[in-house]
Parts: structure tokens; C-alpha cells; sequence
């Protein structure tokens, strides 16, 4: 008896199991800048997440696209309809946090150039359009994140909203979903069925896959989520030092000497990823060459001192 393929979805994971972990990473080291006690706003938050933004918008775009088209191939055709579950779609709720959380800017938020989330939207772009059957690779990472590490995501902030520093709209009247509706979802089971019916049709799909088209979902899941990566640390480039040095001084006892700052090793090598990767950007390669060394040491009293220019501690 033929037995049934592992779904797709499951293969992308084991794909992507390494990549996934920074990614998240990455993203969690970031979400604490955006919640109290290092800020009573919204801004940080609304910053990070509005990068993803033009990426959901593109991806589902391209989708209603791809749908639209009267001379895909039966095979896609398939796919597409199977795998087109309008619920899902993110960028709408999106928009409307934005709106929410920033009421000031409109209902489109302006941020500077954004040179790694261009090229990830432009190869996207260029993926889908070239081969219709990577939307599997797209529509598995970005919907599934919402139900994996997208709940712990919204629990942190949805203690921070539902605190006296509660946000409010541009009315002053508190939104019901505290300008989280990006990670909420209609109905008595908060999505949880539509995760279970997304697996359902992703297996259904799964059948209908060449190992050829399997290989090439696979090989973009790995693309997406290193360039994703990617993406975020170009958010955390935005960040100002001053709040950076605000969330070491929350989670640790510093020292201070002067305009410099004593920072433990395991504190440096707790933020090392991302941070340190941000650094090198900044700052002449001696300099972080030498705090690598630090980072990489597993025992030990050695500190390193970065200076107060450095973290922008000396009021400048």
C-alpha cells in the first residue's frame, strides 16, 4: 500500500530548523526594546512590525494575482485554490494596527530606506511569478508564524497594552484590539481552526508536488527565512543606541567609569546575536574584533568597557 508523503510543510521545518532559531532569535531579542519599562509607546513596536507590512501586502497581492489568471496550469490552478484561505490574509490588519498605533502618520507609515526588505520583496516578487508553486514556501512560513511564535509574541504585548500604560486611538478610546490585530483572529477559536484546516490542505497540496517542485519549495523556505533574518537586523539598525543602552541597564548591574560602561561577558554574549552583528556595521572591525573575543570566551571575569559615545551614554 502506497503510503502518504510527509507534508511539505514538515519538510520546509526540518529544512529551515537552524535558520528558524536565529530568525527568532533575532525577533526576540528585539521585542523587549518595545515594551515597558525601556517605553511607554507604541513607536518601537510600530517600527518593527511595519517593515512586514509591505511584505505581506506584496506576497498576498501576488497571490489574488496568481489567482486571477486564466492560463495557469491545472496543477497550480489546484494549489492555488486549495492554499487560498481569505482569513489568513494579514496585511489588512496589519494596515489597520499601523493606523491605530501611529494615528499621527496616517493610514501609511513612512520609514527610511529599507535596502534588505526592497531586495527580499523584489526576489519574492520575481519567485512567485516565475514559479507559481513557491507560494508554498511563502504561504507555510508567514501564516504559521502567527500560531507558533506569533502567541508568544502577542501574549508579551498584549500584558504590556493591557497595562496603565494601555494604548490608545487617535479618539482616545481604546482599541478592542489593543492595535494588535496582525496576531488575532475572528471566531470562538482564535484561528486555531484555521491553523488546523491550513495543515489539512498543505498535506492535500503535498500530494500534488513533483520532487522536483518539493526541492525547489524547500530550497526557498531556507531563502526566506535566512533573508528574513536579514530584514530584522536591518530594523534593529534603526533602533537608537540610547534604547539599546536602556535595555542592558534594565536587564543587568552595570558598572560605570566615567563615560564608560562596564558590560559582563555573559551579558555580551547573551546579546552578541543580534547585536554584534549591528555593531560591525557601526563601528571599525578592531573594535568588535575584540569584543568577539570577549563573547566567545565560555568562562572567566573578563569585562568588556564600551564607552559611553559608543552606546550614546554620554549625552551627546
Amino acid at each position: 500500500m502506497a503510503t502518504m508523503p510527509f507534508s511539505i510543510g514538515d519538510d520546509i521545518n526540518t529544512a529551515t530548523r537552524s535558520h528558524h532559531t536565529t530568525l527568532n532569535q533575532s525577533i526576540l531579542h528585539l521585542l523587549p526594546l518595545a515594551l515597558p519599562p525601556h517605553t511607554s509607546s507604541p513607536h518601537l513596536y510600530a517600527l518593527g512590525i511595519s517593515n512586514f507590512l509591505p511584505i505581506y501586502s506584496a506576497f498576498e497581492s501576488s497571490f489574488r494575482s496568481q489567482l486571477s489568471l486564466s492560463f495557469t496550469s491545472p496543477q497550480t490552478s489546484f494549489l492555488l485554490h486549495v492554499l487560498h484561505i481569505p482569513a489568513l490574509e494579514r496585511a489588512a490588519a496589519l494596515q489597520h494596527d499601523l493606523h491605530t498605533l501611529l494615528p499621527s502618520q496616517g493610514p501609511t507609515l513612512t520609514t527610511s530606506p529599507a535596502p534588505e526588505l526592497e531586495s527580499f520583496i523584489a526576489r519574492m516578487q520575481d519567485s512567485l511569478s516565475e514559479k507559481p508553486h513557491l507560494l508554498v514556501s511563502y504561504t507555510w512560513i508567514f501564516y504559521m508564524a502567527l500560531f507558533s511564535g506569533g502567541r508568544y509574541i502577542r501574549s508579551k504585548l498584549r500584558a504590556a497594552y493591557s497595562s496603565p500604560l494601555s494604548l490608545q486611538t487617535s479618539q482616545g478610546e481604546a482599541d478592542k484590539n489593543h492595535g494588535l490585530s496582525f496576531w488575532n483572529f475572528p471566531g470562538e477559536q482564535d484561528g486555531e481552526d484555521l491553523k488546523l484546516d491550513f495543515k489539512r490542505r498543505m498535506l492535500e497540496v503535498s500530494t500534488s508536488l513533483t520532487p522536483e517542485q518539493r526541492e525547489d519549495i524547500v530550497a526557498e523556505g531556507v531563502w526566506i527565512m535566512k533573508h528574513l533574518t536579514a530584514v530584522v537586523l536591518e530594523v534593529s539598525s534603526r533602533v537608537p543606541a540610547q534604547v539599546y543602552a536602556s535595555h542592558l541597564r534594565h536587564d543587568d548591574t552595570l558598572e560605570e567609569r566615567g563615560s564608560a560602561v562596564i558590560i559582563p561577558t555573559a551579558t555580551l554574549a547573551r546579546i552578541r546575536p543580534p547585536w554584534l552583528l549591528l555593531l560591525r556595521s557601526l563601528f571599525p572591525l578592531a573594535v568588535l574584533d575584540l569584543l568577539s573575543v570577549f563573547t566567545g570566551r565560555s568562562s572567566g571575569t573578563h569585562n568588556a568597557a564600551i564607552t559611553g559615545a559608543v552606546l550614546g551614554l554620554d549625552g551627546k
